[in-house]
């Protein structure tokens, strides 16, 4: 039976967190935690949660939070069983410092000849971590060094799994950017795509994307997808040039950060 693309995401998610996290069935959902990486984001998640009504909502979320004060830490991540929502659950996770985070799931529906660039070499990033760090550690984004390093670290460990082929974009000798494919099952996902700002213009972002394309073609995989924030018409238009198709939509709730008194941020 063919999957859904919302529903192929969802499955590589649970095992991209596995990667990183020890996993925990509770009453109203699954609960992913990594004591190694208590402040990432990703590392920290309340996923596949059944609970939509007033009476259940407290409760799935007094047993969330819970279960990461035990471990020590916060859960980042609210993230509804099938990617779907109510607005009594934005409503209920607003007031408790979360904001909604909507993403358009794509998948790839026709092949599409990629121009290349010769100035621009495609590499492993397995035998170039100092070059692959370098993607995390000079970004403009996030500001926090220690994050940034933390993401870093979380990468070496997603490079564990041999499902998971991590290219760098090289350009005059200076990493680029980064893009990966990965594999779950029949699942091909196109992920962490990004270029660092001083390379914006120089065509890496299609030749990462097409090398990981091309990887997914010789594998024969069956369901070739990606997933974006929804408000990015930009990368909208990107991806449907590049072959992809609109195939649904996945809500998540992320807890906001503390601004400098202590207080979430808007």
């Amino acid at each position: 039976m063919q999957r859904s693309t919302v529903g192929s995401l969802l499955r590589s998610t649970q095992a991209h967190c596995l990667q990183l996290c020890d996993k925990q069935t509770l009453e109203y959902g699954i609960a992913y935690s990594s004591t190694r990486f208590p402040g990432l984001p990703e590392a920290q998640q309340y996923r596949e949660v059944i609970a939509n009504d007033a009476e259940c909502l407290p409760r799935a979320f007094d047993e969330a939070e819970a279960f990461f004060r035990q471990c020590t830490h916060q859960f980042h991540i609210w993230a509804p069983a099938n990617g779907e929502h109510s607005p009594e659950v934005a409503s209920f996770l607003d007031a408790r410092g979360f904001v909604t985070r909507a993403f358009t799931a794509f998948a790839l529906t026709d092949w599409v000849e990629q121009k290349t660039h010769d100035h621009i070499r495609v590499l492993p990033a397995r035998a170039m971590r100092s070059a692959l760090h370098s993607t995390f550690l000079e970004r403009d984004t996030p500001p926090d060094t220690r994050l940034r390093q933390s993401l870093a670290d979380a990468c070496d460990v997603h490079l564990d799994d041999p499902q998971y082929d991590l290219f760098l974009a090289m350009v005059e000798g200076q990493p680029a950017g980064r893009c990966a494919l990965y594999q779950v099952g029949d699942i091909a996902r196109v992920m962490d795509l990004t270029i660092l700002p001083p390379f914006a213009d120089s065509g890496a972002d299609n030749a990462l994307v097409a090398h990981a394309l091309a990887l997914a073609k010789r594998l024969e995989m069956r369901n070739i997808c990606t997933q974006h924030d929804a408000d990015d018409t930009t990368t909208r238009a990107w991806l449907e040039q590049r072959g992809f198709t609109d195939d649904g939509q996945i809500v998540e709730f992320h807890r906001r950060p503390l601004d400098s008194t202590g207080s979430p941020s808007c």
